[in-house]
């Protein structure tokens, strides 16, 4: 297969806001150039970058992220054109907002993400470890090796960094965790190693359910089951779980709450992260409507991750 690698010249400000239509428009994964790290990793060492001038212009940042080739390209592409012509009428501050794309193989896909993603500590105890790169842990760390592969979900994106600090404080010994949107299998594989106890991580998407089950055995956590499956469908008939996590988006959030009495326990909470700023309010209010309420809520370079329980439960 093949794969469009759609590319967006865009501001530091603007990257997140592109960022966020690709994934809604089915991304596969999305990265940033932006030449103004390259110059802090030169100046602090951090790696070997003594073949790579520093950058000169650190103002333009390119969003990247890969759509499938197939008969949805065509409208994709018009679709992410007409959205950024929306910012940009509502004053959004995009930059050029230039759009181009090139095609690539799947191999080639997923040897690009090397040149991004490097061994990065999140929270106080989960260090993501990509594959092709050696780390030691020190003190109680956990260390997860990831390799993205086709799908989203590296620690490196403020919403999935979210999750994992947060899930620091959630998980409890031997809790039932359901994780919706899988991507990498990335907050399910740390929830195992946090001692959670049964895992079901579901993404509708097989080629991130399939990236997950490699990521799975590469952690060799045995109670992480990873599941294609429409949000919680697959769990019909489970017991509820404890914990719920959703790192997808805020349109995805809003549908999950039409499921969540059916599949989140007494006293449990969901983790809800994907939401970028401007679809807060909106989140929140699907949350009243269906007698939920956000606890708590921590934001970072325009997302926000939620934690939410049953209004009731607050009442008592």
């Amino acid at each position: 297969m093949r794969w469009a690698q759609v590319s967006v010249v865009t501001t530091h400000e603007g990257a997140d806001l592109i960022g966020n239509i690709l994934m809604e428009l089915g991304a596969a994964g999305t990265e940033i150039d932006d030449p103004s790290l390259v110059n802090e990793y030169i100046d602090a060492g951090l790696w070997d970058y003594t073949d790579l001038p520093r950058a000169e212009d650190t103002d333009t940042v390119t969003v990247r992220a890969y759509l499938p080739e197939d008969a949805r390209l065509e409208t994709s592409l018009l679709t992410l054109s007409e959205r950024i012509e929306g910012l940009r009428r509502a004053d959004a501050p995009i930059g050029v907002g230039t759009i181009s794309h090139t095609f690539v193989a799947d191999e080639d896909w997923a040897e690009t993400w090397k040149a991004y993603i490097h061994t990065e500590k999140i929270g106080r105890r989960i260090v993501v470890r990509p594959t092709w790169e050696e780390y030691t842990p020190t003190g109680d760390e956990i260390v997860i090796d990831l390799d993205p592969g086709a799908a989203f979900g590296t620690g490196a994106h403020a919403t999935t960094a979210m999750c994992l600090r947060w899930l620091e404080h959630l998980v409890c010994p031997q809790m039932r965790v359901y994780d919706v949107g899988c991507g990498s299998g990335i907050l399910a594989i740390a929830a195992s190693k946090l001692g959670a106890g049964e895992i079901i991580a579901m993404d509708y998407d097989p080629v991130a359910v399939s990236v997950a089950e490699e990521n799975i055995r590469a952690n060799h956590v045995t109670n992480v089951a990873a599941i294609e499956s429409d949000l919680l469908a697959v769990c019909t008939g489970l017991e509820p779980a404890q914990l719920i996590t959703a790192n997808i988006i805020a349109d995805i959030i809003i549908r999950l709450f039409d499921q969540l009495d059916a599949y989140l326990a007494p006293g449990g909470v969901l983790l809800a992260s994907g939401i970028i700023d401007d679809r807060i309010a909106d989140v929140e209010r699907a949350a009243r409507e269906h007698g939920y309420t956000v606890l708590d809520m921590t934001c970072e370079k325009e997302w926000a991750a939620m934690i939410i329980r049953r209004s009731e439960e607050l009442e008592l």
